[in-house]
């Protein structure tokens, strides 16, 4: 048998020995037969035998239960310790046929047992790599669900007081983020640490000291676009610069004994340095610890990459929206107000605009417009349509007669598809004309928008509800027939785009219902109060551009 085997009496004393346990004990049958074998095999490291009592294997003699072991350590011929896993079993006398501890008397044990050292050292060695894949798969799903929580954020110090939340205590004790502000100052924007509380921490963000020319301590270093640095209290090398100082108040407030430090950065730019510590003794940063951070680190810096660029693009492209506005001209007693509202987003901003501006009859003209998609272009095209309809409208109220509204947009679809690149337009231009009895008259065309709202001073509310086929759409036939409207005295006119009344999860005909609610309780106010309550209290969805422009008759 490739196992060691021997057997005793009832009393414990060994009877039989065979080859492979003289191989693995040392011990050769006739130096062992008659003797005790708890006294035999049981040693300590010091020599001593232990408490027969707590001897399994004499338990199993005593109980007559078979049992097993796994790392015992036999003692050997030459004084060693062999580790070795056993079973044993005991050997009954009484009648013929019957076993167990019921079928007679336990007249000794017979044990079986092997070489377990390389068994328990593969064991612990699979342990270990198991605990390591853990850990590694723990990592992964904690990189993975900071990825995620990350990216679902564009506001930029949101992201990293979710950061330092997520890392902590799963990669350290504490963390804090020091963030690059594009106008060269460093600020600490987070910071958080397992047992102190927020009030703890409060004092401790804010801005901090400016980043020097030449960097010596390991924070500036970082930000300065070096590598991922390790601290220990120990060997912790001081400088002499003020914003180092500061890395040391903060690590004497969190009670670091060692941290890493590693810098948020992305496509060649560091955004800033994310820190992270323990503040119990025995635990540091190793290689893969190291790996794991950056790996955090820049993933943060894409995300901090993303949000300024996002930033950067939607304050282009509502800049660029914003100087397309044309300023209010100043129109006699009408009152006008306009308000211009980004979407929430930069692929949703550009294409809504209004205008108003005099005309050679002395009419006033106004244009509320939503060029069809989002983005830069479609700001770009909205420019070239409302530089279109102005013109045309100027031109076509010159004498010898004034064009109705319905003939300017008609004159509009043939030159966008001659000279401009915008597919699809909506629109609704309007003349707003004095009578000779001092009344005010609206006459408008609309194709294919929002219908505008007229409100009376008295609350009274009136949709104009006259339509046609939006702009650029040559394929839908039938005429654009024109409305008017007379305009009492300081009754409002309120023209808008689709952004203010149309949301995803909403009825559209329950948010125009809203509109006219609204506009009829603030129809006493202001104009430019009416304008600002609102758009307070409609809560646009964000996920379009509003345009809104406003007229009051006069008393």
């Amino acid at each position: 048998m490739n196992s060691g085997v021997l057997a005793t009496d009832e009393r414990g004393r060994i009877t039989a020995w065979n080859p492979r346990a003289r191989d693995l004990l040392g011990y050769t049958r006739e130096a062992v037969l008659g003797r005790s074998m708890h006294r035999l095999l049981h040693r300590d490291a010091d020599g001593h035998v232990p408490p027969e009592r707590d001897c399994r294997l004499m338990r199993a003699l005593r109980t007559g239960v078979p049992d097993h072991g796994e790392g015992q350590r036999f003692a050997h011929r030459d004084g060693r310790l062999v580790m070795c896993s056993w079973s044993s079993a005991p050997i009954y006398t009484g009648d013929q046929g019957r076993s167990g501890p019921a079928g007679g008397v336990v007249a000794g044990l017979v044990i079986v047992f092997q070489d377990a050292a390389d068994r328990v050292a593969v064991e612990r060695e699979r342990r270990d790599q198991m605990a390591r894949v853990r850990r590694a798969n723990s990592r992964l799903r904690l990189v993975a669900e900071i990825t995620t929580v990350l990216s679902s954020t564009l506001d930029e110090k949101e992201v990293l007081r979710r950061l330092v939340r997520l890392v902590v205590p799963a990669l350290g004790d504490w963390a804090e983020v020091d963030l690059l502000i594009p106008d060269g100052r460093v600020e600490r924007v987070a910071a958080t640490h397992h047992e102190l509380s927020a009030a703890d921490l409060a004092g401790l963000e804010g801005p901090l000291p400016p980043l020097p020319r030449v960097p010596r301590g390991p924070l500036a270093r970082v930000l300065r676009g070096g590598a991922t640095v390790v601290v220990g209290r120990e060997a912790d090398v001081r400088s002499d610069e003020p914003l180092d100082a500061a890395r040391r108040e903060l690590f004497q407030v969190m009670d670091a004994q060692n941290a890493i430090i590693a810098p948020l950065a992305a496509r060649g730019e560091t955004y800033g340095a994310l820190t992270l510590g323990y503040s119990r003794p025995g635990h540091g940063y190793g290689p893969d610890d190291r790996l794991v951070v950056e790996d955090v680190a820049r993933r943060t810096g894409l995300v901090l990459a993303n949000t300024r660029l996002y930033a950067e693009q939607r304050n282009t492209a509502e800049a660029m929206q914003r100087n397309l506005l044309t300023p209010l001209p100043q129109l006699g007693d009408l009152r006008l107000e306009a308000r211009y509202v980004p979407a929430a987003q930069v692929t949703w901003v550009g294409g809504d605009w209004y205008d108003a501006f005099a005309l050679p009859d002395g009419a006033i003209g106004l244009v509320i417009g939503d060029i069809v998609g989002h983005d830069l272009n479609a700001a770009a095209r909205m420019a070239q349509i409302r530089n279109m309809l102005r013109a045309l409208a100027w031109d076509m109220a010159a004498p010898p007669g004034t064009a109705p509204p319905s003939t300017v947009l008609a004159r509009l679809d043939g030159v966008m598809a001659a000279v401009s690149d915008a597919e699809l337009a909506t629109a609704v231009f309007g003349r707003v004309e004095e009578a000779p009895d001092g009344r005010w008259r609206l006459r408008w065309c609309n194709a294919g928008h929002p219908p505008p709202l007229l409100i009376t001073c008295d609350g009274g509310t009136h949709f104009l509800d006259e339509h046609g086929p939006l702009l650029g759409a040559p394929d839908i036939t039938g005429a654009r027939p024109d409305g008017s409207r007379v305009l009492p005295p300081l009754s409002t006119l309120l023209l808008y785009t689709d952004g203010l009344i149309e949301t995803r999860d909403t009825d559209l005909s329950d948010r125009l219902t809203s509109l006219r609610r609204h506009g009829s309780h603030l129809a006493q106010l202001p104009l430019p109060d009416l304008c600002d309550r609102l758009l307070e209290r409609i809560e646009p969805s964000g996920e379009d551009d509003i345009a809104l422009l406003a007229l009051r008759t006069p008393a």
